[in-house]
């Protein structure tokens, strides 16, 4: 008898702590995440600090690089203790996406044409993140929305609407985040006909999002639709003059004080056009912003100028000189 209560105290202590243990590990997830397990955005208070900010607010891309991975497997480790917490699932996912953006496939960009083998294995690791990104977005997505991860999957437009169509305020960093990774994974990887057959649904998730908040992180909706409308061919959606539209949209958001439209600006229209001075005037504009004016972006801003100083140094790559 006193075997079977003993036994019987042990599971129920046990029980308790697993309880106490699952508490505590949601309410970090949430911490760390923004969002609540359930996928709803997390209220923060009006003093509370970004702890973020210690990695978007650096200026020091090659410090930030370093301690990056190690960030990102914690965040790995963390979803898959929880792994039905939506709010780590979005993070992580965003995590995957930034991380092959801005430490695998643009320093990869800058390899000279003697180092083919080295690049093309690093744009293979950025497609990895980038699509492990997508399908953790969309399990966050999911989660909110049952049946949205097949529905973007299917092929068919009028599901494809009528899932995006229910999304809210709640639904826009990860449909950011796996619509900008999904499409970078595509970019890197034009003849995947996986990519190819399901190309309408990253679209349709950003143009969603665009709508629900036209004004989203300074732009970063457009530009990701405007770098796709101009540089996809028309069969697989390109389409120059929506391009051109999201363009205005950025750099109506962004107010000029983002490199990014500029740069993209430079890659998107000016090369394709041969628009040589329109590429110099776009670059110069990139570098003329202060990255400290706003700070929690200084790192992207920081990025994206070394981009642009790249490809100032390497103007004859991309036009004839005579």
């Amino acid at each position: 008898m006193k075997k079977g209560r003993s036994l019987f105290l042990s599971v129920a202590v046990c029980a308790v702590l697993c309880l106490c243990s699952a508490c505590v590990s949601d309410m970090v997830g949430s911490s760390l995440s923004g969002y609540k397990k359930n996928g709803v955005q997390a209220k923060k208070s009006a003093s509370k600090n970004d702890p973020m900010l210690a990695l978007t607010g650096e200026t020091d891309v090659i410090l930030v690089g370093d301690f990056f991975p190690t960030a990102l497997k914690m965040y790995e480790i963390l979803q898959a203790q929880n792994p039905d917490h939506l709010g780590l699932a979005y993070m992580t996912g965003s995590l995957n996406v930034m991380y092959a953006n801005a430490f695998v496939q643009t320093p990869a960009e800058s390899l000279g044409v003697n180092e083919f083998d080295k690049q093309n294995a690093e744009f293979e690791r950025a497609k990895l993140h980038y699509l492990r990104g997508r399908d953790l977005e969309l399990r966050f997505l999911d989660g909110r929305h049952k049946g949205f991860a097949d529905a973007m999957f299917s092929g068919d437009e009028k599901r494809i609407a009528a899932a995006v169509a229910e999304m809210d305020n709640n639904d826009v960093d990860a449909a950011y985040w796996c619509g900008a990774g999904w499409l970078a994974a595509f970019s890197l990887d034009i003849l995947n006909p996986d990519l190819i057959a399901n190309l309408g649904a990253p679209i349709a998730l950003l143009n969603r999002a665009a709508e629900i908040n036209p004004d989203y992180n300074g732009g970063a909706i457009w530009d990701v639709l405007f770098n796709f409308y101009m540089a996809a061919p028309g069969d697989f959606g390109g389409d120059p003059e929506r391009g051109m539209q999201c363009y205005e949209e950025e750099l109506r958001v962004s107010g000029g004080k983002t490199p990014g439209p500029y740069v993209t600006y430079a890659t998107a229209v000016c090369i394709p056009n041969g628009d040589e001075e329109g590429f110099d005037e776009a670059l110069d504009k990139a570098l003329a912003i202060n990255p400290d004016d706003v700070p929690a972006t200084r790192l992207m801003t920081t990025i994206a100028q070394n981009k642009a100083r790249y490809l100032k140094a390497h103007k004859s790559d991309y036009f004839v000189q005579w």
